[in-house]
Formats: structure tokens, C-alpha cells, sequence
């Protein structure tokens, strides 16, 4: 067992930080408004504006860093760290003079490469500026990128010396707390935690993660404040996910600005208006508006208590009763009753915590001085995990004191989980995570023209392979594998119902496309509920990997991109990091008559820049090639046989690194065995439910909900509850004293 201080703290900013960014914003955007609205303002946000100072500072929290540009060599030299050595001396002792060895030829101080000069780089990962260089020479030492194949290279005792040393350092700054780089937490760096260090030994003692306030999900936003106002239409959503394929569902992303902000305030004015106007069948609230002469003071309390219990979900405390009371007052005297009334309620629609859910631990103290989410907090946390929208077994739960243990919150997740309806729903949480996973949707986001001898529906290929996931979701037995390995696809999902003698019947519509082409079925395939799931031959198909929907999304507009798929493979089953294309370099393919996609991806890559990174990739995706860009099985590319051979290697995992295969199938059955491959699935799973990356201090959460996971033969249900009712979703870290 070992020991993990502080991990890295979460991006997100306190409720406090919340609500002045928010000030600032409606500061803006109230200019030149009405008095009235200027008082709604001030009511929701009665706080002192800050100094200009104060303001640049909490400003910086909405800075983006620039995407990362991994131009890094490796450090190759040997280091024995001594017992009782402190970090400096074995640093100045062994591995500064074998920098000079290996890497200051190239990396000097003078015309270094990349712009990279490692005789100025350290030891110090907490306190020094070269975190983010020492977290990317651990990658290219582990994959043996650096140092180049044609110079000197360390023996392996020494490069395996090397990362011992470099991963205990950056252990201890994860322990320390210290955020060297906000941008690894974002979803795209998800993969640099050590998979060895989550899998390896447990922790003896973690530490929680830190209290959080999360902004709604836009369906969330969707599916809960229209129905405040007896579903008022023509309203705005300023609120927006993450564009591309990576969990979208990140904390770290969710700032307002002036653009989100104006939207979201007009439409608290226009549904102020809608619940108390004379079409409501609200009476509390329709008779704190009324023209006919001021309610009494009861009644005013009661509008507020009612409104807040509404909206909110909870009663009002006695110093907001006191707040709105007093801002009612003042604005009646302004405008009028009528008036008043309306603007009162746009404030309580403009509480911050409308749009964000709060996490921040009022709950009991544990001997570890951890936080437990309040079980009201636990209700919408799980409601918003598994829906987009409230639940009430939730928050009926925790109103009757059922969401104490963390046995009784994996009861009730399994409970709900164990309903498969649920999987129909129009939205649902769990699907949703294989179309974020997978990103297969995108297909109907690519351009495809039309193929010659058939249709490329790319909308009706999504939905039959959503088909098939439910089903395998359906069984719930060996999810991933069943899922990278499966020879059966629903085909056709074009149906409709028809009630016969009290029965309901599911009946094909007559075939009205040539669709299913792209499963290279033929053009006079009969559609019939008897031949679902069509079983495709083994070497064909196996897997959502070789489904058209994901070679689709995983493809150019016009040829195959070997590229994206290899790429998919290497981080989200491999959990490996490739950079982006660094800027400056042509990465377009030549176009070549009478030579194969491969062959011309191989003279485009072969500069020692470019295949670097791309020998992590390419032999991976080129086994697609056994497929067009639009789906298609094909053996034959520009005339000449197809070549499937491919490689998974540079992974550092015993077992994997050197396995050749022939074709996509036999790399999906290889990679569809491997328990690594589990533990990286695991590892997204989490960052889904979560909403953040894993860190050191979510080591025994990820291993037990991968035991799970194989205890209940490969159940994703298994998996979800052992990750909503671990500690790293019901425990914070304490909240300090201000």
C-alpha cells in the first residue's frame, strides 16, 4: 500500500468565483437597461464590485491555454537514485552529466532542435518550470521515440533506471498538489497520469477531490427550465459542450461569457413573464403579479418560498426570504406591483445555481477529513450522471434519509440501471457515453457523395449500430469485448409499428434505399425481421471498429484516414498521447495514380519529423484499409490487393508491443483480451460519470470498479455502480475556512 498526498485540484473556481464572473458579465449586459432590470442585477448579485486588480485575477480563470505542441526529445541516461539521496543530488550526481552524453549534441545551447535546450532543464518537478518537458520525455523514453533509432542508445537497465526516477518525480507533484498546467486537465490529456501507477499498488490513504460546482449540461438546461413555465417556447441556450471526439461532459469547460450570459438572462425575463401572466395555472405566482393592488406581506413570503421550492428544488433560507422581500419592496415602489413581481421572479431564475450544480461537500466529516456530498447533493448528482433531468427515486431517497451509504447509493443506481427501457429513452446517459466514446455519430457530420451502386444513408448507419449496442447492452456480459468483437449488426432499423389482435408486431417498411450496400450486402437483399442480427464472415466484420458508421466518421470526405482511426486505437483502447499536427507541417497526402492509400501514406510520413509520431498511429490504422471511406469490405485499392498487415507496438505493455496481425479482425480479437485494454476503458468510463480526469488519488476507485467490471463478466451496469458509489463521487476534499 502507498501513500497519496493532494492530487491536482479541479479547474473549476468556488461558488464565489462563479457568481462574480456572472456579476461581471450582467454588469455589461445591463447598460443602458431598464431600472428594473438594473435592480434584478443588483438583487442577485448584492455584493461590492471588486478592484480593478481583483478583477484581472479571477479573469485569468477563463484564460485557455494553447494546445499542447509536443516537439520533446527523450533524456536516455542511467540513474541510480541512492536511498536517503534528495531530488537534486541525484539529479546533479547522474543524470545532468548523461544529458550532456546523449542529448546536448542535438539539444544544446546552441541551435537546439524543436527549440528544445535541455542543458537549462532541472530536477526540481514542484517548484521548477520543466514539468510539462519531464511529463513528456516519461512518454518518449516509455515508447523508445528518443533517442532517435540511429544514434547512441541506452542499455536497458538504463532507460528502465530512468523512468523509475522520472515517474517517482512526478508522483510527488501530484501528491504536493501543484498544478504545473491546467491544460492536463482537460479531456484531451486524460491519458498522462501513469496507467501503471492507477493499476499498480493501492492506496493506503487518497485524497478527494476537491469541492466543485459543474454548469448544466445544455440538454439538462433543455429538458428542465422550459417546464418551469408550463414548457414556454422560443427560448435561447447559450450553453455549449466541447467540440470533438473527447468526453464532452468536462467541468473544466464551462465558463459563461457575454455571449451565454445575454441569452440565459432574456430568457429568465421571457419565462418570468410566461408563469406569471394570465395564461399560468400557477395562483401563487399569478397572484404576486396581479395589477389590482399590493398582496400582503404573508403572501409575498409565500410567492418567494413557493418560487424558490419550484425552481430550485428547495425551501428558501431566512436571509434570501429577507433578500427578495426587500427587493420586491423597491421594486414595486420603481415600477409597480405587476412589475415587481415578474422581476422577482427573474431573480430567482438568475440564481447561479440554476445553471450549475453544486458539489461541494456538506455532508459528514470522515476520519480522513474527507467531506460527503449532502444527500441532497448525491440526489442530483446521481439524477444528472444517469439523466437530464431530476429523478425523483433520487430525490425522494435523500428527502427520506436513503442516500447515507455508499451501499445504499449503489442499490438504487443498480435499481435504476437495471430498468433496459431506459436504454430508449430519447437521450440516454449510458448510450451517450458510446457516442462520445466511439464519436460514430460524426458520420452524419462528414460529406460522403453518393456511391455508384448504392446509398450512403449515414444517419440510418448510425441508428443501426446504436441498434446493435443496446442489444450488447441488453446482455450486459463482456461489454468492450462483445463490442470490439461482434459478428452480428442490426441492419435494418427502418420500422415501423403495427398493432394486431392486441399485439404490438414490428413490421420492416418496403426497402426504399440501397443503404445497406455499405455492409456489401446486395442490391435485392431481402429485409426481414428473421435474418436480425445479420452475421457478417469472419474475416469482414468484427466490431463497432469495422461498422461503417465508425469507418465513416473515421475517414476523409473523399479517401480512407488511416491516420484518425490509428489514432482513436492508440489513445482511447491503447491509452496512449499523440500530439496534434504541429503548425508548419504539410500533412496532406500526394496523389498518386495507380498507388494504394497505404503506399502514399508511407511516402508522406517518411520524414524522420513525421514519423515519429506517426509510428505510434499508422500501424495501427492501415489494418482499416480493408475498407473504403464510405464503409465498403474491399480487396482491392487502386487495383492492387489490399495490404491489412498491421502492428500494435510502442504500447509498453508485456504481451502487446510486437504483435503483428493480418487485418482489422485479428487485431480487435488481440486488443478485445488484453486486461490493459479493460483498464483503459475503465479509465474513460470514469472521466464520463465524473466529469474530470482520474489523478493518483482515484487509484483504488479505478481498480475496484475495474474488479467489478470483471467480477460481473464484463457488465458496463457493474462498472457505473461501483463508479457512482465510490469515493471519488461521493467525497470531497473539506472546504477551508474563508
Amino acid at each position: 500500500m502507498v501513500e497519496a498526498g493532494p492530487v491536482l485540484p479541479a479547474r473549476i473556481p468556488q461558488f464565489g468565483g462563479h457568481q462574480k464572473q456572472l456579476r461581471r458579465v450582467c454588469e455589461c449586459w445591463i447598460a443602458g437597461r431598464s431600472r428594473e432590470e438594473e435592480g434584478i442585477f443588483m438583487m442577485v448579485f448584492p455584493r461590492k464590485i471588486k478592484g480593478k486588480s481583483e478583477r484581472r485575477a479571477e479573469a485569468s480563470l477563463n484564460r485557455r491555454n494553447p494546445s499542447l505542441t509536443l516537439q520533446v526529445t527523450v533524456v536516455a541516461a542511467l540513474c541510480c537514485v541512492f536511498p536517503g539521496e534528495t531530488t537534486a543530488e541525484s539529479f546533479d550526481k547522474l543524470v545532468k552529466p548523461l544529458l550532456q552524453k546523449y542529448c546536448f549534441d542535438c539539444h544544446g545551447a546552441d541551435d537546439p532542435e524543436a527549440n528544445l535546450s535541455l542543458h537549462l532543464i532541472d530536477g526540481d518537478l514542484i517548484g521548477g518550470e520543466h514539468y510539462e518537458t519531464w511529463r513528456m520525455i516519461e512518454e518518449q523514453i516509455r515508447f523508445r521515440d528518443m533517442p532517435p533509432e540511429d544514434e547512441n542508445q541506452p542499455a536497458p537497465e538504463e532507460r528502465r533506471a530512468l523512468l523509475t526516477w522520472i515517474r517517482q518525480e512526478l508522483q510527488k507533484t501530484q501528491r504536493a498538489g501543484v498544478v504545473t498546467n491546467e491544460k492536463f486537465l482537460l479531456p484531451q490529456f486524460g491519458n498522462y497520469v501513469d496507467h501503471q501507477a492507477l493499476f499498480g499498488e493501492r492506496l493506503s490513504r487518497v485524497h478527494p477531490a476537491p469541492p466543485r460546482i459543474w454548469r448544466l449540461r445544455p440538454a439538462i438546461y433543455n429538458a428542465t427550465i422550459p417546464r418551469l413555465a408550463e414548457r414556454v417556447s422560443g427560448l435561447a441556450n447559450g450553453l455549449n459542450l466541447l467540440d470533438g471526439p473527447e468526453i464532452k461532459d468536462y467541468a473544466a469547460s464551462y465558463f459563461l461569457d457575454e455571449a451565454a450570459t445575454a441569452p440565459l438572462l432574456g430568457n429568465a425575463k421571457k419565462i418570468a413573464e410566461k408563469m406569471t401572466g394570465p395564461t399560468s395555472r400557477d395562483r401563487v405566482l399569478k397572484e404576486l403579479a396581479r395589477d389590482t393592488g399590493p398582496p400582503e406581506t404573508k403572501a409575498v413570503l409565500l410567492a418567494i418560498e413557493h418560487a424558490f421550492r419550484k425552481i430550485l428544488g428547495r425551501a428558501a433560507t431566512e436571509e434570501e426570504l429577507i433578500r427578495f422581500k426587500a427587493f420586491y419592496d423597491k421594486a414595486a415602489n420603481i415600477g409597480g406591483h405587476q412589475t415587481a413581481g415578474r422581476a422577482l421572479l427573474t431573480g430567482v431564475l438568475l440564481q447561479p445555481e440554476v445553471l450549475y450544480r453544486q458539489e461541494l461537500g456538506d455532508g459528514k466529516v470522515d476520519e480522513f477529513g474527507r467531506t460527503r456530498l449532502s444527500q441532497r447533493e448525491i440526489a442530483f448528482a446521481l439524477s444528472y450522471a444517469l439523466s437530464n433531468a431530476p429523478l425523483d427515486e433520487f430525490l425522494k431517497a435523500s428527502a427520506a434519509g436513503e442516500l447515507e451509504t455508499a451501499g445504499q447509493v449503489a442499490m438504487l443506481v443498480d435499481k435504476r440501471l437495471a430498468d433496459q427501457s431506459k436504454l430508449q429513452d430519447r437521450n440516454p446517459r449510458v448510450l451517450q457515453f458510446f457516442r462520445e466514446y466511439f464519436h460514430y455519430p460524426f458520420a452524419k457530420e462528414v460529406f460522403k457523395d453518393k456511391p455508384a451502386g448504392g446509398d450512403h444513408d449515414s444517419g440510418r448507419l448510425v441508428n443501426d449500430l446504436e441498434t446493435t449496442i443496446r442489444d450488447i447492452l441488453r446482455a450486459d456480459r463482456h461489454v468492450l469485448a462483445e463490442l470490439l468483437t461482434t459478428r452480428k449488426f442490426y441492419v435494418n432499423t427502418n420500422y415501423k409499428n403495427v398493432k394486431r389482435k392486441g399485439q404490438m408486431l414490428v413490421i420492416a417498411h418496403e426497402k426504399r434505399t440501397a443503404y445497406h450496400t455499405a455492409y456489401n450486402l446486395p442490391l435485392d437483399w431481402k429485409w426481414s425481421l428473421h435474418l436480425q442480427p445479420v452475421s457478417f464472415r469472419e474475416d469482414e466484420r468484427s466490431g463497432v471498429l469495422t461498422h461503417p458508421a465508425w469507418l465513416s466518421a473515421w475517414s476523409g470526405n473523399f479517401e480512407n484516414h488511416p491516420v484518425q482511426r490509428g489514432k482513436w486505437i492508440r489513445t482511447h483502447l491503447l491509452g496512449g498521447t499523440v500530439p496534434d499536427v504541429p503548425i508548419g507541417v504539410d500533412a496532406r497526402v500526394p496523389e498518386l495514380e495507380h498507388t494504394t492509400f497505404r503506399d502514399r501514406l508511407k511516402i508522406a510520413t517518411q520524414a524522420a519529423e513525421c514519423w515519429r509520431c506517426h509510428k505510434k498511429m499508422d500501424p495501427l490504422g492501415v489494418p482499416f484499409e480493408r475498407y473504403d471511406h464510405y464503409g465498403r469490405y474491399q480487396r482491392l485499392d487502386a487495383g492492387q490487393p489490399v495490404n491489412a498487415r498491421g502492428e500494435i507496438t510502442r504500447t509498453g505493455v508485456p504481451g502487446l508491443d510486437g504483435r503483428k496481425v493480418s487485418g482489422p479482425t485479428e487485431l480487435m480479437e488481440i486488443l478485445a483480451k488484453s486486461e490493459y485494454v479493460e483498464q483503459v476503458f475503465v479509465r474513460y468510463v470514469f472521466r464520463y460519470f465524473m466529469g474530470r480526469n482520474e489523478t493518483l488519488g482515484d487509484t483504488n476507485t479505478l481498480q475496484d470498479a475495474h474488479k467489478a467490471y470483471r467480477d460481473g463478466n464484463g457488465s458496463f451496469k457493474a462498472l457505473v455502480v461501483s463508479l457512482l458509489s465510490s469515493d471519488s463521487f461521493l467525497l470531497r476534499q473539506k472546504k477551508q475556512a474563508p
